[in-house]
């Protein structure tokens, strides 16, 4: 298996910024799939707001975070016994629950990381990286995805919304579907 990454080479970057590029293109998997395994906004849960003290008088229910404490104070102050909110981390963490193809745990992660950057000559020929990968039937956001620059140091805006596609990006493939693609584009080069 193989990560497989495409740089444009009429973009002329600096050995930095090239490095840089592919170092986002190398996160870009892993952050996409943490992203998506991540608890989602809409997720809810009901949480007490009535709390009884040793004095046998009732107030609202004390929690450390300072949201979930107004909360339960704007419920109690209300006459409800709890209330619903979208669930947050009081510790600051995020709890991510992550699934992982048998395949690239095995001959990826517990194997060894190989890489294959490629250049494509510009925007035009990278975008046909992305016709092959559908062709092959990968997903888009999921299997493989742009990286696009925010233009605050050596790019000029190229995209509407005020980026510069540089490259793309591959999650993990077995080596006969990367070599597919990449035979097409030579091996980057400074």
């Amino acid at each position: 298996m193989r990560r497989l990454f495409i740089i444009r080479k009429d973009l002329h970057l600096s050995t930095g910024k090239a490095i840089a590029m592919i170092s986002h293109c190398n996160e870009a998997y892993w952050t996409n799939m943490l992203k998506a395994g991540i608890i989602k906004d809409n997720e809810f849960e009901f949480l007490p707001c009535v709390q009884e003290y040793s004095n046998g008088t009732k107030g609202p229910f004390l929690y450390r975070h300072p949201v979930l404490m107004e909360m339960s104070k704007n419920a109690f102050d209300n006459g409800q016994t709890s209330f619903v909110h979208t669930k947050i981390n009081p510790r600051k963490t995020f709890s991510i629950t992550v699934e992982i193809d048998k395949e690239v745990w095995n001959n990826y992660i517990n194997d060894i990381f190989t890489k294959t950057i490629c250049e494509a000559k510009n925007l035009n020929k990278l975008l046909k990286a992305k016709d092959m990968a559908l062709e092959l039937g990968l997903v888009e956001g999921r299997d493989f995805g742009f990286i696009n620059d925010k233009c605050l140091t050596e790019l000029t805006p190229e995209n509407e919304d005020g980026t510069c596609t540089v490259g793309i990006w591959f999650k993990p493939l077995p080596d006969d579907i990367a070599h597919t693609i990449s035979k097409k584009y030579p091996l980057f080069k400074d």
